[in-house]
């Protein structure tokens, strides 16, 4: 009987843990704080996960009242009537129970400058987006100079992209196409030297920094916060002097190129700058 009681006691738990995980994903869902820690492509694995952890907590429940014979023993020959160390049993849920309860308890914290210093920022672009845009830079030159004879070969769709871009009166990075934008920069940076652009994102200093600069960063998620990046564009400009890590802001100001570390990248000559309050949504999210 004290053996039935005890593998009750542990499958009413486990049920209970499940559908601890079922209402905190519920809640991060409903409240919309669940972006704040992975991509929206991701959400239908959240539901899918929400379901099953809901299904089978119940289930769980449901079985720790059950004095069936069959679901109590395995009969396969061995003792099993001994029982675990209370402390231990404590101690191996309490780690499933404590994320559960600091979920519930906490708030969700937006993701500030403080990691920026310990993970680092690229400015310009992330390595990746640089390299896919440069593979697609090398073919499709390769494509224009094996048909150079022929007038009538149609563009690229990249290259209708960069042309609409420069054929612009002011070039407006939006979120959607931050990170598309800020590759075609970066390798096609000479053609881009002198237009007009408009840029929002956070305030972040490197501590080598002159008083004067400052970088327009923003946090790039591909399916999680375990793979965010953090990109920034070099802004270059008296109004930056006086402002503070985390503040946002949208700088207007005129494309440059600048050497940095032995690298050149895009900058930005501040012409017009204006505080902004931070989105609901601070995150880019690659697709």
């Amino acid at each position: 009987m004290e053996q039935s009681d005890h593998l009750g006691f542990q499958k009413f738990i486990r049920g209970i843990i499940l559908v601890g995980f079922t209402m905190l994903l519920f809640k991060l869902i409903i409240s919309g704080d669940i972006t704040n820690f992975i991509a929206p492509k991701m959400l239908p694995f959240i539901y899918f996960a929400t379901g099953t952890f809901l299904i089978l907590g119940t289930i769980q429940i449901f079985r720790s009242d059950s004095k069936k014979d069959i679901d109590l023993f395995c009969d396969c020959g061995l003792d099993h009537t001994a029982k675990s160390s209370p402390i231990k049993s404590l101690l191996i849920y309490s780690i499933f129970l404590f994320p559960i309860l600091t979920g519930f308890m906490f708030p969700e914290v937006i993701l500030d400058s403080s990691i920026v210093a310990k993970r680092g920022i690229n400015l310009g672009t992330s390595s990746v987006a640089a390299e896919e845009n440069q593979n697609t830079s090398t073919q499709e030159k390769s494509t224009d100079e094996s048909t150079a004879t022929d007038d009538t070969q149609p563009k690229s769709v990249d290259d209708l992209y960069i042309e609409g871009l420069l054929n612009s009166e002011k070039i407006v990075v939006t979120d959607v196409e931050y990170q598309k934008i800020s590759g075609y920069l970066e390798t096609n940076l000479d053609e881009f030297v002198g237009k007009e652009i408009e840029l929002t994102g956070f305030v972040y200093r490197e501590p080598d920094f002159t008083q004067d600069q400052m970088a327009v960063s923003r946090f790039t998620v591909s399916c999680c916060v375990a793979d965010l990046q953090v990109m920034g564009t070099l802004a270059t400009g008296d109004e930056v002097k006086n402002l503070k890590n985390d503040e946002w802001v949208k700088v207007t100001g005129v494309i440059e190129k600048t050497d940095r570390n032995g690298v050149t990248i895009p900058s930005i000559g501040i012409s017009s700058l204006e505080k902004v309050e931070a989105p609901s949504d601070p995150y880019i999210y690659i697709y």
